[in-house]
């Protein structure tokens, strides 16, 4: 099992001291810099707009690349279960 670590990450204007695990961390503060680039990308596109609304974009705009990712997902999954049938049918014809 893996050894807990406290990594402190700076999000998006404010620092957050988050438990994880050592396997973990690295991938931790990837998301945490991938979150703040896609902040300040959303605050030069409008630079006016309330830091919350803000966040709300951002957390939109990531969640439909996770239902994108899951569906992508889903097909490669059907696809695989399809070859595998395949596969299967032509070890019976042989």
């Amino acid at each position: 099992m893996s050894e807990v670590v406290v990594v402190e990450l700076r999000l998006i204007e404010q620092i957050f001291r988050l438990s994880t695990t050592a396997d973990q961390k690295a991938e931790l503060e990837r998301a945490g810099k991938l979150l703040n680039e896609k902040f300040q990308e959303f605050r030069r596109k409008a630079p006016n707009m309330e830091h919350n609304k803000l966040m709300i974009m951002v957390a939109l705009e990531l969640m439909q690349e996770v239902l994108s990712l899951n569906k992508s997902l889903q097909e490669y999954t059907h696809c695989e279960r399809l070859l595998e049938e395949i596969l299967k049918d032509v070890e019976k014809a042989v």
